[in-house]
């Protein structure tokens, strides 16, 4: 490749201060960050006061300085998720009936098109809840207001097509 080149840290000069040293040095800053301060360990819990390394000394996790969000809200997510889900499950158990109507049709068995609407709906809210669990990341960084009003819209199209689905029974009879 002509150009580009990558640069080794210890090469590059901005992470350089007076004399060669380096700027920072991350196992000095976690070994600062947890001088008098009680903290768990990510893994074990293990209270991390005063440690000597940078390392977990019960279970031996290394251990390094992010910034992260303290506590990440799932509820909106799982609420998005739930009906699919749901919807997903019965979709499968109705299959059964679905299968055996379409192998041994019967002519007093109204309404099976819902049912088959039904199913055909359940089998794509559960693949909505599997495209849903794949973008979490970007739904995670989405405002509070902005998951809660895609929940309420999965919602309120769970509640529609479930009500079309039984008018469509119930006028079928």
């Amino acid at each position: 490749m002509t150009g580009t080149y990558l640069m080794d840290v210890e090469d590059d000069p901005t992470t350089k201060g007076e004399g060669g040293r380096p700027l920072h040095d991350p196992v000095a800053e976690v070994l600062a960050f947890l001088k008098g301060r009680s903290v768990p360990c990510p893994r074990c819990a293990y209270d991390l006061r005063d440690i000597q390394t940078a390392r977990c000394p019960e279970c031996g996790e290394p251990l390094v300085l992010k910034i992260g969000s303290p506590r990440a809200r799932f509820g909106w997510l799982v609420l998005a998720m739930a009906p699919g889900c749901f919807s997903g499950v019965a979709a499968l158990f109705v299959l059964i009936p679905v299968y055996m109507h379409t192998r041994y049709p019967s002519p007093a068995a109204k309404g099976v098109w819902a049912v088959m609407v039904a199913d055909a709906f359940g089998f794509l809210s559960a693949a909505s809840v599997a495209l849903m669990y794949r973008h979490r990341h970007r739904f995670m960084s989405w405002t509070a207001r902005r998951q809660a009003a895609f929940a309420g819209a999965v919602w309120g199209i769970h509640v529609l097509v479930f009500v079309l689905i039984l008018l469509a029974l119930w006028y079928s009879q």
